[in-house]
């Protein structure tokens, strides 16, 4: 973390005289969008962590709060429900709530999405997994405007774009290896990045969507287990809704696989209830 904060600080020369001075609000509250915070804090003026509420978690149900709600109480930076000061700029990233557009119109220059498609490509609340799921080579970033399109039947992701990388996918690559780097690349990229600069209209009649994932879209067949397709499948959905079947009339989740020419080797299983085991097909 010393050596990212390092690079983050340093950042791009030219990004950094036009950022430095820059006031910043942060939407956010997944593990995933620590680096972003991170260079923010170093990059930026960084005002405000505006966070979800403390939800109840472990068998207990104690309130526990969200990871960048930590972040921000150990770096001392103010974090609140809801927008409570003014800023140059707003960043959002993994929130998991709408934000009304009286909210997102108060930042001077406006509040930018980081969305994790070619927009407008994959819309919507999992475009990692989408990309996982068709096999793609390259994964991309999109930094885009939220704005409000009273012409638009579904307004998703549908801002104009203000910049978009592509980077590779590693072909062992889940969904949670794949959303931990891009964060940390887009983290790294946010000080060259011009948020005063032109925006590009996206053309909505390409637009293509993704859904909410439910626990469901990880069954497979156990006869179709170890065909390649499935292979896709466990890397989309590791680590939720996870990859699982029926065997001998039990739940049996897939924990660890690889694949091996065109054949899915299973590695570590657990049936429901059970603790984790080597698989005996």
């Amino acid at each position: 973390m010393a050596r990212l904060r390092y690079l983050w600080a340093v950042g791009s020369l030219g990004g950094f005289w036009y950022n430095a001075k820059m006031t910043a609000v942060f939407f956010g509250t997944s593990k995933y969008a620590l680096p972003v915070l991170e260079s923010l804090k170093a990059n930026f003026d960084l005002k405000l962590v505006v966070v979800m509420p403390d939800k109840p978690t472990g068998r207990k149900q104690a309130l526990t709060p969200c990871a960048t709600k930590v972040w921000a109480q150990e770096n001392k930076i103010p974090n609140s429900l809801e927008l409570t000061v003014d800023c140059d700029l707003g960043i959002v990233a993994d929130y998991g709530r709408i934000i009304k557009k009286e909210i997102f119109e108060r930042p001077k220059l406006g509040m930018f999405n980081l969305h994790f498609s070619k927009l407008p490509e994959f819309r919507g609340p999992s475009p990692v997994q989408f990309t996982l799921l068709r096999g793609d080579k390259t994964a991309w970033v999109t930094i885009f405007k939220l704005k409000h399109y009273p012409e638009l039947h579904i307004k998703m992701d549908s801002g104009p774009i203000l910049w978009q990388k592509g980077y590779p996918v590693n072909p062992t690559e889940t969904t949670e290896s794949l959303y931990t780097k891009l964060f940390e690349s887009v983290a790294r990229e946010l000080p060259g990045i011009d948020f005063k600069g032109p925006l590009t209209e996206q053309d909505h009649q390409m637009a293509t969507y993704t859904r909410f994932l439910t626990r469901d879209d990880g069954f497979v067949d156990y006869a179709k287990l170890l065909e390649p397709k499935a292979y896709n499948l466990f890397r989309a959905y590791h680590p939720w809704p996870g990859l699982w079947t029926i065997k001998d009339g039990k739940r049996m989740k897939v924990l660890k696989c690889h694949l091996e020419g065109n054949r899915v080797v299973i590695d570590l299983i657990q049936f429901e209830g059970k603790k984790p085991q080597t698989f005996i097909p």
